[in-house]
């Protein structure tokens, strides 16, 4: 069986590539991409040129104008460069399946048994040097029996050559001999990584990853930079001194992180590559040769997407949690209704009449030339199984029903006013009557059988505590002044001591320990007032609540 072995890929001017083949901007103009950062901008890719002029990532722009006053400025977008490097993945594949994103600028590729095809792997890294040069990407590429192990050849194999051709490791030998103990130092290194020319892709022969990466920095083992840091202040600089060193006096110092990329690297720990999934996607569209406008035409149309995208879903045994419907206008402008399920489904009719109610907020203008449909989220449907008795099947059926005939109710109020304003209460653990419960959204939530008992009785409707005029003492009142309105009690009963807790700073609670009463008015009125004793705030008599 032969060895594992792995590429990564690295583009490191993967942003400011991306800008250059969507603008078509001139490649000897230098190009920077810059992101907001602490107030101040920042780059965070530039081009080959603005390279060669002496610009680098994570200067600030103002200083990069004051070095090249003749910049070509984009702004990072961060989502655009994610699906960039996703579509590079995907296309990717057909050198190997497995293939899979690294980081933000990088790819990793597992080449077991696939570099044969290619007659070799100088052979298939040339190929794929030159696929990427076709699409404009500066690519630097590291070969090795582990994914640690490429990873670093890729990014730090070209300056710790440099290093090499300018003797700067050599500290204590004579100026006369350093030139020849520079070539003699890469004599060494060049047995185990091949060099082309241009630099741009170094193999490690199989079975020979400590030789190749224990030259290299701490940081090509992918460490933390607080961890680069210390490692360098104790002065372990090179891979190499920290392989040398007693694991356990590493494990105590920086714990199993360390010790973890070093095993990556060198392959006593399998890191395995998860290839890329290919994204579902839902979507059906129709073209008209003549633009249409009436709401019967729409729905016509609408009605034949419809069925394509439910078929879709039901051969994935998926339901549309949310559906966009988007119409392409002849002035070529867009417009969309987005509706929302309070369960997910496949069904025909269910959405087709979920979407009917906001059809008439599509505005058409001057006419529709395509109409698009498109299953935003979804989500895997349950098969309902009839099993055990009939009357426990009965009773699954009749449960299952209750719940679609809720979810459609939801579903119908949330596309009129939102489903996020459809919310129900649900219990919570407490004693302060705030927060014996939870608003949860409806759609989202399922609803609770059995609630728990309160210790005592609690009114049917509670709102924020109004001041009510009373004598401020915590004796029983006889009657009160409230809503500019004289309340007479009949019946008290109380108190009821609730303390606030203590540990929570709450605005509402400053006023104390609450003595809370249960009255009964004249009026028939039922109502649940406190005395507050006082704590960061004054005392007072207060109403909180109504009772049935």
């Amino acid at each position: 069986m032969p060895s594992r072995r792995v590429i990564a890929t690295w583009f490191p001017h993967l942003g400011a590539e991306r800008i250059l083949r969507k603008t078509q901007h001139n490649p000897e103009e230098p190009l920077v991409v810059v992101a907001q950062k602490s107030q101040s901008e920042i780059i965070t890719s530039i081009s080959t040129f603005a390279n060669h002029k002496g610009l680098f990532v994570g200067q600030s722009l103002r200083d990069a104008n004051a070095i090249c006053p003749r910049l070509f400025v984009q702004t990072q977008n961060s989502y655009a460069e994610t699906q960039f490097l996703k579509g590079i993945c995907r296309w990717s594949s057909k050198f190997s399946p497995w293939v899979a994103p690294e980081g933000n600028m990088g790819l990793v590729m597992d080449i077991t048994g696939c570099s044969h095809l290619f007659g070799g792997e100088n052979k298939m890294i040339h190929h794929i040097l030159l696929a990427y040069d076709e699409l404009g990407l500066t690519t630097k590429i590291g070969c090795a029996d582990t994914l640690g192990a490429a990873w670093a050849l890729s990014r730090y194999s070209e300056e710790t050559l440099k290093n090499y051709r300018n003797g700067d490791a050599i500290e204590q030998e004579a100026r006369a001999t350093r030139s020849r103990s520079a070539k003699r130092s890469l004599s060494n290194i060049s047995d185990n990584l091949k060099i082309t020319k241009s630099s741009k892709y170094f193999i490690a022969p199989p079975g020979k990853i400590r030789q190749s990466i224990s030259k290299f920095p701490v940081a090509a083992l992918r460490l933390e930079i607080q961890t680069q840091n210390t490692l360098v202040q104790l002065g372990l600089r090179q891979i190499g001194d920290i392989i040398n060193q007693p694991r356990a006096t590493l494990s105590r110092r920086f714990g199993f992180s360390l010790l973890k990329r070093v095993d990556q690297a060198l392959g006593s720990l399998p890191e395995p590559i998860s290839p890329l999934q290919p994204e579902l996607s839902f979507g059906v569209r129709m073209s008209f040769p003549d633009p249409i406008g009436l709401k019967p035409d729409i729905i016509a149309g609408l009605d034949r997407i419809l069925d394509r995208l439910c078929s879709n879903l039901k051969n994935k045994t998926l339901g549309a949690q949310k559906i966009l419907l988007q119409a392409f206008r002849t002035d070529n402008t867009i417009g969309s209704i987005e509706v929302g399920f309070a369960q997910p489904s496949n069904s025909f009719e269910y959405i087709r009449d979920l979407i009917i109610i906001k059809i008439d907020d599509l505005d058409v203008k001057f006419g529709i030339d395509i109409l698009r449909l498109e299953a935003v989220r979804v989500e895997v449907l349950t098969k309902n199984k009839h099993i055990g008795h009939l009357v426990v099947g009965e009773r699954n059926r009749s449960h299952t029903k209750k719940n679609i005939s809720i979810g459609n109710l939801i579903s119908k109020l949330g596309v009129r006013i939102g489903l996020e304003n459809i919310t129900r209460l649900n219990p919570a653990e407490s004693n302060i009557p705030e927060k014996t419960y939870n608003i949860l959204a409806a759609a989202w939530s399922d609803p609770t059988k059995n609630w728990p008992r309160p210790k005592s009785v609690r009114p049917v409707q509670l709102w924020p505590p109004e001041i009510i005029s009373a004598p401020n003492k915590p004796n029983p009142l006889s009657q009160f002044k409230w809503r500019r309105k004289i309340w007479k009690i009949s019946e008290s009963y109380g108190p009821e001591r609730i303390s606030p807790e203590w540990w929570l700073d709450e605005p509402k609670w400053r006023s104390g320990v609450r003595d809370y009463w249960f009255v009964q008015c004249d009026t028939g009125d039922r109502l649940w007032i406190y005395y507050a004793h006082g704590g960061l705030m004054s005392s007072g008599w207060f109403c909180q609540g109504k009772f049935a």
